[in-house]
């Protein structure tokens, strides 16, 4: 048996997985980043210890722990480099792990796990070569190539979030400008919106979210521009034209059989995933696009779990 371990923002999901990738028991405890590493390092192993305790088990039966975690992860050792989410840096958390429960236990980036996932568990691991592109807060994917993740030289390949769409575009949270992120990551299309609501404006987007603006999502953001809100508008096909040049450019680029797009902003909204489609057929070589599937993710938040399970080993 084994445990996958997803670190998110706000919250951390993990399941103990049999070897035919059947999740047994699952639990999730709240992230609190603010919390610090330590405390972090400490949930997690009182959950990993949660989930072999709800399925009867003992820790020396767990063959692996495998964990997902947002950032870039240093090839030899697996530190975590950086996770601006999460405030990680130089963090040795499989170090860490292994010394409070014993078992061996490997760091993989969120997306790339969740793109293993989606392609072994979702799609039986075919076809050779998938394209993962996950939109929640901010943007990460992943990229199957020959039936083997690619990770790039020094294991931080993939960063498609970065990728730059518009030098000129809007600040990231990277240090840079124009990312795909930050253009169609859920936290910049809301604060976009938020940003012009603090000086004073008011449409459909105001009555969706009742005068809450906390509770603003991108779902809301989509909803006020069917329905006629001006600014959601602007601001929605805008988020919808960068989606899909990226996705585009990214097609041209890899030229996979499959773009599974999963994460917040994609189930969360009704129409992103069509109309993207419409700007990557407007955008992308011919030759790209023929025969490509563009598909919405199937396991959820399971894909990380499971890619992280079961990736490289």
């Amino acid at each position: 048996m084994r445990i996958g371990v997803d670190i998110g923002g706000t919250k951390i999901a993990g399941g103990l997985i049999d070897k035919g990738g059947r999740i047994v028991a699952k639990r999730k405890v709240p992230t609190d980043p603010q919390s610090g590493y330590v405390r972090i390092v400490e949930k997690i192993v009182g959950l990993i210890d949660g989930i072999i305790g709800a399925a009867g088990a003992a820790r020396g039966q767990i063959e692996r722990v495998g964990i997902a975690c947002a950032g870039q992860i240093e090839k030899h050792s697996q530190m975590i480099v950086v996770s601006p989410n999460l405030g990680f840096h130089d963090a040795p958390l499989k170090d860490d792990i292994e010394r409070a429960t014993g078992v061996a236990t490997s760091i993989e980036n969120d997306a790339n796990a969740a793109v293993y996932g989606e392609w072994k568990f979702g799609l039986g691991g075919k076809p050779s070569n998938v394209l993962g592109v996950f939109m929640g807060t901010g943007i990460g994917g992943g990229f199957i190539m020959d039936g083997k993740l690619y990770r790039g030289f020094l294991n931080v390949g993939g960063e498609i979030g970065h990728m730059t769409l518009n030098p000129h575009g809007y600040p990231c949270r990277c240090g840079s400008a124009g990312c795909f992120e930050a253009f169609c990551g859920g936290y910049h299309i809301v604060e976009r919106v938020k940003r012009l609501m603090r000086q004073g404006y008011r449409g459909k987007i105001w009555q969706i979210i009742r005068g809450d603006m906390a509770a603003l999502n991108a779902g809301h953001v989509e909803e006020a521009y069917l329905e006629g809100d001006e600014l959601c508008g602007r601001i929605w096909e805008e988020v919808v034209e960068y989606m899909g040049v990226g996705l585009a450019s990214l097609v041209n680029m890899l030229n996979p059989e499959i773009v599974i797009l999963g994460g917040g902003v994609v189930f969360g909204t009704r129409h992103i995933v069509d109309q993207a489609r419409e700007v990557i057929l407007k955008r992308a070589m011919a030759g790209s696009v023929a025969g490509l599937q563009l598909r919405k993710a199937s396991l959820g938040e399971d894909a990380a779990i499971l890619g992280a399970a079961f990736v490289g080993a």
